[in-house]
């Protein structure tokens, strides 16, 4: 079945991760060695990007929701594509929320009116790979990130977002 709709994470496969773990402020934003290129790639198949994004950060009391928009307002900006949206989750672990990945909730929002078994969720985790089972979509772990040291049991695996990219320009699946 054909995919048409890509869901991204965002730490580890969108941007480089930076020490302390979140991109507080723009200025601290670093793309992902070819992200930038593997959008493109993806945008020229045709498909619906979202990206969904746990940010504990803000639950944390570290930043507030308004600083993660202006970090995800750099992203668009010279990311070369449409997004459709930027889900964010921004409760801390112990909130007991249903969006915060590996919940579904986030993802289930993102899909819009796509059906599931037509997306994938890119990510680089474990709870990445959790809650796009959940949400009944295709999980695909990328090896940026933290993703090296993933056990992808069972879902498609790539080397970086480009690799994936290519592939589904190719075939349509991952």
């Amino acid at each position: 079945m054909k995919i048409e709709h890509v869901i991204l994470d965002r730490d580890g496969v969108l941007n480089v991760e930076v020490a302390g773990g979140w991109v507080l402020r723009p200025e601290r934003w670093v793309w992902e060695d070819g992200a930038q290129e593997a959008l493109a790639v993806l945008a020229g198949c045709g498909v619906t990007l979202t990206v969904a994004t746990n940010q504990s950060c803000v639950g944390r009391g570290m930043v507030d929701l308004a600083a993660i928009e202006a970090v995800h307002a750099r992203m668009i900006a010279e990311a070369g594509v449409e997004f459709a949206g930027v889900f964010v989750c921004p409760h801390a672990p112990d909130e007991g929320c249903s969006c915060r990945k590996p919940e579904p909730g986030m993802l289930l929002q993102a899909l819009g009116g796509t059906s599931p078994e037509r997306a994938v969720f890119v990510g680089d985790s474990a709870t990445d790979l959790e809650a796009a089972r959940r949400a009944g979509v295709t999980p695909v772990l990328v090896r940026t990130g933290k993703g090296r040291g993933v056990d992808p049991e069972g879902a498609a695996v790539f080397d970086d977002l480009l690799a994936f990219a290519h592939v589904l320009s190719r075939t349509g699946t991952p």
